[in-house]
């Protein structure tokens, strides 16, 4: 009696058993692969740099990740994409620039930059020439020295706003004591020019000369001398207890209001405490100084969303969040009106848009 061979395979066609070979061969080869070349996004190691961010000025920009086969550099400027891990960039036109750059496909990571036209590192701080002491009511003539200066803000310390625009003002003091001046060239107000000067009070001059020859000498002691006798009581006591007195008069405050300025603080500086909002140890009251109390500033979310700041507070809150771009726009008394971010959160482990 023969015994049955028990077989483990069906019988199945070989060519079957090659075709799953080939797809399990091409996997392996797909998985090593992505394997090799996998870049942590978090740690993507690139600059730009520039000795001035200026107008047809050179921009460099240059990627260091380990890891990384593959780059996209989208400047932000309609120009075409650069796949080189090292190179350079002339800007046409001033403005603001969002810098993408896409590493082996998959991890993207932007900055903005800001393009002048107008160099900021010649002659750094303004020059004030005007005189130490000037008079209430005379006319002070101020005059500014800055090279490549072409826009000029003077603050004379008697107002909160600007006083004067132009290189050579005039100006008029009205009260006394020493003046705060103040000078912006090219709305460069991180190299602001301060130079104090004193007021004095308006002089006062005679109408008509002395004549030193018509004046007269004091005469000796002994002409006012009295006759010696009884002492006698003085006439002018009497006279003086009915004299009235007048009542003593409240000095009132100064009816000029100062204007408070709200606090600075630096787009680096607010982007902390953004970020410590995201992870719940700040709130929206801790910007009440900056924000000078109005919580319901806009926020432009990514050029795509308008929501009011305090819920953009909330809608950050205990999320992971990574911001690439912020901007702040403040009004005359340093408070911030309107901010435009750029950020993503994390979610499954990937950082996209919210």
């Amino acid at each position: 009696m023969k015994k049955k061979r028990i077989s483990f395979l069906p019988n199945i066609d070989t060519r079957i058993y090659m075709i799953f070979g080939i797809i399990f061969l091409l996997s392996t080869v797909f998985l090593l692969y992505q394997y090799f070349r996998h870049v942590d996004c978090e740690k993507a190691n690139y600059y730009i740099h520039a000795d001035e961010y200026l107008v047809n000025k050179v921009v460099e920009f240059n990627d260091n990740t380990q890891g990384a086969s593959s780059w996209k550099w989208d400047f932000g400027d309609g120009t075409a994409v650069d796949t080189r891990s090292r190179t350079i960039h002339y800007y046409k036109k001033p403005g603001e620039y969002i810098v993408r750059l896409t590493i082996n496909g998959s991890c993207t990571h932007e900055k903005l930059i800001t393009i002048t036209s107008i160099s900021q590192q010649i002659g750094y701080m303004p020059v004030i020439e005007a005189p130490d002491v000037a008079a209430v009511g005379e006319s002070v003539q101020f005059n500014a020295e800055k090279e490549n200066g072409e826009s000029w803000e003077w603050s004379f310390g008697e107002t909160a706003t600007t006083d004067a625009l132009g290189k050579s003002p005039l100006y008029t003091f009205k009260t006394v004591g020493d003046k705060k001046i103040t000078l912006i060239v090219n709305g460069d107000v991180e190299h602001t020019a301060v130079k104090t000067i004193y007021i004095a009070p308006k002089a006062i001059r005679a109408r008509q000369k002395i004549d030193i020859r018509s004046y007269e000498f004091e005469k000796p002691h002994s002409a006012f001398s009295l006759p010696q006798g009884d002492a006698q009581k003085d006439p002018l006591v009497d006279m003086l207890q009915h004299i009235p007195v007048s009542p003593k008069i409240r000095a009132g405050k100064d009816s000029v209001v100062s204007v408070k300025k709200a606090p600075e603080i630096s787009n680096e500086q607010f982007q902390l405490l953004l970020t410590q909002v995201a992870g719940q140890s700040k709130t929206k009251d801790d910007f009440k100084d900056y924000v000078c109390e109005n919580y319901r500033i806009p926020v432009v979310i990514n050029n795509e969303k308008l929501v009011p700041f305090d819920e953009f507070c909330q809608k950050i809150s205990d999320k992971k969040i990574k911001i690439s771009a912020l901007r702040l726009n403040k009004n005359q008394e340093n408070c911030i009106q309107n901010i435009n971010i750029h950020y993503k959160i994390k979610k499954w482990g990937l950082w996209m848009k919210d």
